[in-house]
């Protein structure tokens, strides 16, 4: 069974029969008999509900076939049914309900996580297990430490995120099973402890695999935020002062060594985390220069840039220049002074 979603009758009549009802319920739609609805006993607390399309001539035939549709908690009074019953039961000028409520799939499996991180209690020393043996696993850790890391601490950077170096449990249900459904709402409690007990015997490694992958991500992220010369925290502000100008395109100083020049260049191609930025969106005159300038196939990094103007003002200057003007400025009124 894909899924069921929890549904809270919107008529009176329609949660007396879900309450008391024995007899097959008829459904209107616009004066005709739309279908007729059947419940038959799983057990004692637990209804299944089945459907019958009703033809044409508001009548059914014997080539008509019970499709299942729901299920009632009589216990609770909950209602649940199946995504593809929906429409039948909110078609209508008074439809049977009014509203859809959660999905029991997200549901359970949201439940069975909390219980999952409340066991761990975000603290590896709850695990069983102390360091990775398996070979997948030990591969995962490795290429994530000499690569995924440094990758996502740089992104998580550049977009203004931190690492969220707590643990997440990520137990999923595909589908809803039969069996599972109906053990979880004859005791929610019970079900969600025993599969939060068994998810967390069976991925002890998974787990410790998570916690040392946490580790690597925040040493990366750390180091990076300590490294004033990394590329990344100009890109970060060119792209920033970029969106905050809202220009459509800035003139921008590029020095490589002792050459230096200034041009013309879509905003758009300033944005955005990029080993290099090309040359394609600058003006033909403007890029003829440059190839004159800086050579034919250059391009330009974010650590090439010393200033960008919009109009004229300027709306990001690289912090060497700005150091270089404040000693120059101090310099001279020293002079001044002297």
């Amino acid at each position: 069974m894909e899924d069921l979603i929890q549904c809270p009758a919107a008529r009176d009549d329609f949660q007396r029969w879900l309450t008391w009802g024995q007899e097959p319920m008829t459904f209107y739609n616009s004066e005709k008999a739309d279908m007729v609805l059947l419940r038959m006993e799983k057990d004692p607390s637990v209804d299944y509900l089945y459907r019958i399309a009703v033809g044409q001539d508001s009548t059914i035939s014997w080539n008509s076939s019970p499709t299942f549709c729901g299920v009632y908690d009589v216990d609770c009074q909950t209602l649940y049914l199946t995504g593809d019953a929906l429409h039948s039961f909110m078609s209508g000028k008074i439809p049977f309900i009014a509203e859809t409520g959660p999905s029991m799939r997200e549901t359970i499996s949201g439940r069975i996580n909390q219980r999952v991180e409340e066991i761990i209690a975000d603290d590896r020393n709850n695990l069983t297990v102390r360091e990775i043996s398996g070979w997948q696993a030990l591969k995962s850790l490795q290429y994530y430490q000499e690569y995924g890391a440094e990758e996502e601490a740089i992104r998580q950077l550049f977009d203004g995120e931190k690492p969220d170096s707590r643990f997440h449990s990520d137990y999923t249900l595909n589908e809803l099973p039969e069996a599972a459904f109906i053990a979880y709402i004859q005791d929610p409690e019970g079900f969600v402890q025993t599969e939060a007990e068994q998810y967390i015997r069976i991925n002890q490694e998974k787990f410790l695999l998570q916690f040392l992958e946490n580790d690597a991500l925040l040493a990366e992220y750390q180091a990076l935020t300590q490294d004033a010369d990394n590329p990344i925290h100009k890109m970060r502000a060119i792209t920033e002062a970029v969106k905050a100008s809202g220009a459509k395109t800035v003139t921008v100083t590029v020095r490589k060594g002792e050459r230096e020049l200034t041009f013309k260049t879509a905003a758009s191609a300033l944005k955005g985390r990029k080993n290099y930025y090309s040359t394609y969106d600058i003006p033909a005159s403007d890029r003829r220069e440059f190839e004159r300038v800086f050579g034919r196939h250059s391009d330009y990094k974010a650590e090439d840039i010393t200033r960008i103007t919009y109009g004229r003002t300027i709306i990001y200057e690289a912090p060497s220049v700005q150091t270089e003007e404040q000693s120059e400025r101090m310099r001279m009124g020293g002079m001044q002074f002297g």
